[in-house]
């Protein structure tokens, strides 16, 4: 990741700070679900990578639709995770998936390929 962008990354996640200290305290057990999905999927099929996992976030924020199988995929598990749930409010999810995406971009650049983030959270989930 150039300078730029990581301190791009780095701007973000400050602004970002009070958000993520809550969704950390508060909804821990919802950011696992989501990175053991994301990580899981990666120990599955080594054609995940980070850029993939941003994507299917961004498509689960969204509700976007992605001409990617793979990040369908991704996004398909994001939902299933979502649905086995339904005691996390959508506020605190959707903030989930924000952190989780935040993460990743301070982690990785991105590039296809790149599995930076992955590596760092996998170490941490069963």
């Amino acid at each position: 990741m150039s300078g730029y962008m990581r301190k791009m990354a780095r701007n973000q996640m400050r602004a970002n700070k009070g958000m993520r200290n809550h969704v950390v305290r508060d909804n821990q057990d919802v950011l696992q679900n989501i990175e053991f999905a994301l990580v899981d999927a990666y120990r599955r099929s080594k054609g995940v990578d980070d850029r993939l996992c941003h994507d299917a976030i961004e498509s689960a924020l969204t509700g976007g639709r992605d001409p990617s199988e793979m990040v369908a995929e991704l996004t398909e598990q994001l939902a299933v995770i979502r649905r086995m749930r339904p005691d996390a409010p959508d506020k605190a999810w959707q903030d989930s998936l924000r952190v989780v995406a935040d993460s990743i971009r301070l982690h990785s650049s991105r590039k296809p390929g790149e599995t930076d983030y992955l590596d760092f959270v996998s170490p941490f989930l069963p």
